[in-house]
């Protein structure tokens, strides 16, 4: 079987804040293409012509889609799953609707909520409940997110809405433990991979520094461990509720759902991500792993699956 491995490169010049190496696909595709001898991988843009051509040159091979932000925009990344849809060539990973839908953290949340998935409640600006936490609506990567995005009185609210200076989301903060989970499978997450983020030193969530910043205190002090105890009767609830978001979204292959307890112990689904990180040693490609499949058997599913 023919597998195109189609990665957007990275922006000359990435948004205020961002750092390019967020969008550098190259090694996530080589890490794919590593265990597919038959793969032919392909760095694109995004511009809509030059994926045409690719695919014209490539009659009939099943795509890997690793393209993220095309054009440097990561608002884009639907756009290419929705090309591939209508065109009608077999893809790896989560259709157009649901890679829109999770892009909007505001939607996500209505969804889950609505299909009864257990979420962090929002919060009213004009009456607030403390703490809370701000996040941007239309973002991912932890993106806008640093220690002041977490508020305890109305005036860090207030400052931390204006600092975003896009839509934002206010939900109750979730103080309990939090938990990575893993899902693959055809169209049911039929497999899973639990990990735990330990936050060390004060650090209170993800940062944008603590995913992306490695030289960062933030990210040495959010390791992820995936052998922390974990009770049967936590592991089992957390398990639930990622595959209850994997069901309301409408994922398919493979997605990552962040779930943190609150107070009580009972779960919350933080957020969805529809296209997991694959690049070696992180991620998804971790989470496999750490379940005791091997990453050519995963990849491998993937493309069956396509």
């Amino acid at each position: 079987m023919r597998v195109l491995v189609l990665h957007t490169l990275p922006p000359d010049a990435p948004a205020p804040d961002r750092l390019a190496d967020e969008f550098d696909l190259s090694g996530a595709a080589q890490n794919v293409a590593s265990v597919l001898p038959e793969a032919i991988i392909c760095g694109v843009r995004g511009e809509v012509r030059e994926i045409l051509t690719l695919l014209e040159q490539h009659p009939g091979a099943v795509v890997f889609n690793a393209c993220e932000a095309p054009l440097g925009r990561p608002d884009l990344e639907a756009h290419v799953a929705a090309l591939l849809e209508w065109l009608g060539v077999r893809f790896t990973g989560c259709r157009s609707e649901t890679l829109a839908l999770c892009r909007r953290k505001d939607l996500t949340s209505a969804v889950l909520q609505a299909a009864g998935v257990p979420v962090p409640a929002l919060v009213d600006p004009a009456r607030p409940v403390f703490p809370c936490i701000v996040k941007p609506a239309g973002e991912d990567g932890s993106a806008c997110l640093d220690h002041q995005s977490v508020c305890e009185d109305a005036d860090a609210l207030h400052g931390a809405v204006a600092r975003l200076g896009q839509a934002a989301v206010v939900q109750e903060f979730i103080p309990g433990r939090e938990f990575a989970v893993s899902l693959w499978g055809n169209h049911q997450p039929e497999f899973g991979s639990l990990g735990e983020t330990i936050f060390e030193k004060g650090l209170r969530l993800i940062t944008y520094a603590a995913k992306w910043h490695v030289e960062s205190a933030d990210f040495a002090n959010s390791p992820l461990f995936y052998n922390s105890t974990i009770a049967p009767e936590v592991r089992a609830a957390v398990t639930a509720a990622a595959q209850g978001a994997w069901r309301a979204v409408g994922a398919r292959h493979a997605l990552r759902v962040d779930v943190r307890l609150n107070a009580v112990g009972n779960p919350r689904v933080l957020d969805v991500n529809p296209n997991p990180e694959i690049s070696p040693g992180v991620g998804i490609c971790r989470a496999v792993q750490e379940a005791g499949w091997q990453w050519q058997d995963f990849i491998r599913k993937l493309v069956e699956w396509a």
